[in-house]
């Protein structure tokens, strides 16, 4: 057998422990992983879908596949990664991970991880919650990190501080959404000797109606005995303009709370404007930040934020399709949100082209030639 392009792909996968018992085993775990893994990015997204593909691939898989019995049926696939632990995955995903991730540093912005959880909508049952999931996302080529699912009668707040521990974020600044703008996950990120730019809202009552008196108190005097830093961007797209402005406050005599929160520095108010076919509407966000008072800096981070719901929760609903598997039995969705991952950050190493990540899946099921030239990437 040939060894296939792409840095650890089989090496990185090869060795998880199979949970199916000897007697009858007719497919070699591997190959039932790489086979899934390689037809995800060519835009095979159910069962029937990755047989499909792996039957009009076979001759091409046989060269650095053992494939002693064929191809897996539909039923076998299914059931394997039903069985899998997704700790062992999940845990494999953050080391092949950190081989290919892009390493190139942007001199201009900080790198923003940003964390946030998605729903796989799917997998909801009668008496089955859909799979709930807390992503990371580097801005740094957009990809995954590392994901950790959450358990039952919980929520985000209590897997966001081992994601910062395995994904080490040193000297980038940590995004979170309200949910996650916890003091010991504020704590965590400094101890990561990370910065942090987290939302605000009413689920901190005080601390959220104190930061909005800052701000409307400098406003009523016209910014003029506040010290503060400004700063603004400006986007044009067909009929629609959005004006975002940034005010990042670091006198925080008047907040009551701000010792709680480790190395609290400045406050963030960011006002998105936007003009669509004459109507225009006004939002305000607010962030508390360890980050020094620089506003540019500040809304950078804050924009970049939403990259995560934009590049991977949108791509995973609307071009992976996830939120219409029904896969639910035991850790098949835990498993599968792994392997989507895997797949869109294969895809997201070719940075020659422009194409959208939909059309890079179908041209790698097109092309041999151009699948090949995404593992070489690796």
């Amino acid at each position: 057998m040939q060894e296939i392009d792409g840095k650890g792909l089989l090496a990185v996968f090869r060795d998880i422990p199979d949970p199916r018992s000897e007697r009858g085993i007719r497919h070699k775990l591997e190959d039932i992983v790489v086979i899934r893994v390689l037809a995800f990015i060519c835009d095979a997204n159910d069962y029937v879908d990755i047989q499909e593909w792996g039957l009009a691939n076979e001759e091409w898989l046989r060269t650095f596949l053992s494939l002693g019995h064929g191809i897996p049926s539909v039923d076998t696939f299914e059931r394997v990664f039903s069985i899998l632990k997704p700790e062992l995955w999940q845990s494999r995903f953050r080391q092949w991970t950190k081989e290919v991730a892009l390493t190139e540093v942007d001199a201009e912005h900080d790198e923003i991880i940003a964390i946030d959880g998605k729903a796989s909508k799917g997998s909801h049952d009668e008496g089955l919650r859909a799979l709930h999931t807390v992503n990371v996302w580097s801005s740094y080529g957009g990809i995954v990190l590392a994901q950790e699912e959450v358990p039952d009668k919980t929520n985000e707040i209590t897997v966001i501080p081992d994601l910062l521990s395995v994904v080490n974020p040193a000297g980038a600044v940590v995004t979170c959404d309200a949910l996650g703008t916890q003091k010991d996950i504020a704590w965590t990120i400094r101890e990561c000797q990370a910065d942090y730019l987290l939302a605000l809202k009413d689920n901190h009552p005080k601390l959220y109606e104190d930061v909005q008196w800052l701000f409307d108190h400098a406003d009523q005097d016209n910014w003029h005995n506040t010290s503060h830093s400004y700063s603004k961007t400006l986007e044009r797209s067909r009929d629609r303009i959005e004006e975002r402005e940034c005010w990042v406050l670091d006198e925080l005599y008047f907040l009551e709370q701000r010792h709680e929160w480790r190395d609290l520095n400045t406050v963030v108010r960011v006002r998105s404007t936007r003009t669509h076919q004459d109507i225009r509407s006004v939002h305000d966000r607010f962030y508390i930040a360890s980050l020094d008072a620089d506003a540019k800096r500040a809304l950078y981070a804050a924009r970049t934020h939403w990259g995560i719901e934009n590049c991977l929760h949108w791509v995973l609903d609307v071009v992976f399709k996830e939120d219409d598997s029904r896969a639910r039995k035991d850790n098949a969705q835990a498993n599968l949100v792994s392997l989507r991952h895997t797949a869109l950050n294969i895809l997201k190493q070719d940075t020659t082209r422009k194409a959208s990540i939909k059309a890079r899946r179908k041209r790698a099921g097109w092309d041999r030639d151009y699948l090949l030239s995404l593992l070489r990437l690796l």
